[in-house]
């Protein structure tokens, strides 16, 4: 008995102890930070005032955002910082063995808006930072229910929570949830239904702070329906759509797929079953895209806050054949719906062929000379019929160009050397 009361008397003296040396880690690691954030174009944060204790410390930073348009002041922001020190930590999200927790206050100091919505942001919007054992970064954004209403009608945001982790500048994760969105204007009205985002990233080129990072990994955003009303009438709808994405790198190649598909979607009095659409993008040079990346930091720009056109064409060109050097293509896999009348599908793919592009001659010409391209699809006879396109198709037919069987029409079309072949016939506009 007596050797477990020492033990937590000597464990209680060290977590009162531990604090006192955690605050001064956490103070270098924040300098850290902050100073990884200054090296951003167009962002400056500078804490003014940083008052230390033994569990915790108070700052207070001034952030600004350039603002590309030079006739829009730039953003500044007070933040007022509530820093508390570990091991132990209790936060509004849980509790939590860390170094450090940062609460956010936000004050406008300088920004043409609404007072409003300034007012809004300052009491619905609350961020934090956590700094755990190994380094890693966690910010914490939520959002309360937020309710505007101007002459041109209300606007309601149901709450938001994002939960967002950087780990030695290298691996990114995070969680996001919106409740939706609903804006009522005198004639028309959007609904946005519940949003959900995931996604797990590593850096494998670049810098994530400093904006030129190259990421590989996965991605998911959903949102559960959007629709647009005008004068009680839906215009235009999406049933439970998602988005994914996967970055990945083989051999100093990147490839990016992508794929889209919802439940339904209707627009324009037409309506449409498991709309989808799955592409990849690959073969892409990872050091030559870096290089772009970076040359496009480092562009200088106009009064205006426009790129130097001139500048921007110099650095395309030099990077152009090395882009094109390892062969990238372009394909859709799957682009289709299911109507009332039947499936439409169609796949593409293209490639840019690197000996017949005028690299020093950059201009839309010279894509389209060296564009080489090819597609497939099929759609019901009725489908198109209802769309009018029927005596189109007849001709078409007539012609060669496409093929009809039953009720399906069938086409494969080629693009090569700027010449179009449907079904092996050269197309003749």
């Amino acid at each position: 008995m007596k050797k477990l009361y020492i033990a937590m008397v000597l464990l209680l003296a060290s977590l009162l102890i531990a604090p006192k040396f955690i605050g001064s880690i956490v103070e270098t690691e924040r300098e850290r930070i902050v100073g990884k954030l200054n090296e951003t174009d167009g962002f400056t944060l500078t804490t003014s005032e940083y008052h230390s204790g033994w569990f915790g410390a108070d700052a207070v930073s001034e952030m600004t955002i350039a603002v590309d348009d030079k006739n829009i002041a730039d953003v500044t922001v007070i933040l007022e910082e509530s820093l508390s020190f570990g091991p132990v930590i209790v936060t509004e999200q849980s509790w939590h063995l860390a170094f450090g927790y940062s609460s956010v206050k936000f004050k406008f100091s300088a920004l043409d808006v609404d007072e409003n919505i300034v007012e809004i942001i300052n009491e619905k919007l609350h961020v934090g930072g956590l700094l755990g054992f190994n380094k890693a970064v966690t910010t914490f954004i939520d959002t309360d229910k937020i309710s505007y209403q101007d002459t041109d009608g209300l606007i309601v945001s149901e709450p938001a929570s994002m939960q967002f982790s950087l780990s030695n500048n290298e691996y990114i994760s995070g969680d996001f949830s919106w409740g939706g969105l609903e804006v009522n204007g005198q004639d028309e009205r959007l609904v946005i239904g519940a949003v959900g985002m995931s996604t797990k990233q590593k850096v494998v080129s670049g810098d994530y702070l400093a904006g030129t990072a190259i990421l590989t990994g996965d991605a998911l955003f959903k949102v559960a329906g959007l629709n647009v009303y005008h004068e009680n009438s839906k215009v235009f709808s999406v049933d439970q759509a998602v988005l994914t994405s996967e970055v990945s790198l083989d051999n100093d190649l990147l490839a990016l797929a992508l794929n889209y598909q919802a439940n339904e979607i209707s627009a324009s009095g037409q309506y449409f079953k498991e709309p989808n659409v799955t592409m990849v993008l690959a073969n892409i040079d990872v050091d030559a895209l870096q290089e772009l990346n970076t040359a496009m930091a480092n562009l200088s720009r106009s009064a205006s806050g426009e790129y130097d056109s001139e500048e921007s064409l110099n650095v395309l060109t030099g990077l152009t054949e090395k882009l094109l050097a390892k062969d990238p293509n372009l394909k859709i896999t799957d682009l289709s719906v299911v109507t009332e009348q039947g499936k439409v599908e169609t796949e593409f793919n293209f490639n840019i062929n690197k000996h017949l592009f005028d690299g020093a001659n950059l201009n839309s010409l010279a894509l389209i000379t060296a564009l080489e391209a090819d597609a497939k699809g099929k759609a019901p006879m009725e489908f198109l019929s209802k769309l009018g396109m029927a005596p189109m198709i007849d001709n078409f037919v007539e012609q060669g160009y496409v093929n009809r069987q039953n009720n399906e029409i069938t086409v494969e079309a080629k693009y090569v050397q700027s010449q179009l072949t449907m079904n092996g016939k050269a197309f003749q506009l």
